[in-house]
């Protein structure tokens, strides 16, 4: 049975911009049990041979390929394999699973482009999802990309440029700017008003 309260909450933004951070607050406030998931689980399921994230290429897995962005500066953009496409087909038809078990969700995750985002729609198009857009200026994330010391230099970069082009979204939020009390305050204003409907 497809619920018509919000059931399903997608976080889409680059590298480092306070994803998962959000996904955590959300479980914690939210009354019904969200469970969390995104691609970093989906990736941690796969053999470690299959990807690489020291710059080398990967045939079949995830790896990093240099480039150039608009700018001319150097940035990391990810690469994937077919097994990497049937993993993010995977997290896909997971999450579809899941819903339609009824369970609450919060995906975590990584939209390059507007055709990634679109499949997203088509695969929960049955379901009520709250879409999010998250985002700080480059420098943020720059900063707290080298602070993490666990990222690809270059990376958060890459999907600044990319992750929010041509992309619609319920919520737009800028983590160095917006508190996370903000950020998770508006999202429950929205799941409280779809329990009314």
């Amino acid at each position: 049975m497809i619920k018509e309260n919000l059931q399903i909450i997608y976080i889409n933004g680059p590298s480092s911009s306070g994803k998962t951070t959000l996904a955590k607050a959300l479980q914690q406030a939210l009354d019904q049990p969200f469970l969390h998931i995104g691609i970093d689980r989906i990736i941690g399921m796969m053999p470690e041979k299959l990807n690489n994230w020291e710059g080398e290429p990967a045939p079949l897995g995830f790896s990093w390929k240099a480039s150039e962005d608009e700018t001319g500066q150097t940035v990391q953009e990810i690469q994937a394999g077919p097994f990497a496409r049937k993993m993010v087909q995977t997290l896909m038809e997971i999450v579809l699973t899941m819903a339609k078990l009824e369970h609450y969700i919060i995906i975590d995750d990584v939209s390059i482009d507007k055709c990634q985002m679109d499949s997203w729609r088509e695969c929960l198009k049955d379901f009520n999802v709250l879409w999010i857009g998250i985002n700080a200026p480059l420098n943020v994330l720059e900063e707290r990309e080298q602070s993490r010391g666990d990222r690809m230099q270059g990376s958060a970069r890459a999907q600044y440029f990319q992750v929010h082009r041509h992309m619609q979204y319920d919520f737009e939020f800028e983590t160095h700017r917006d508190s996370i009390e903000y950020m998770v305050h508006q999202v429950m204003e929205s799941y409280e008003a779809s329990k009314s409907l």
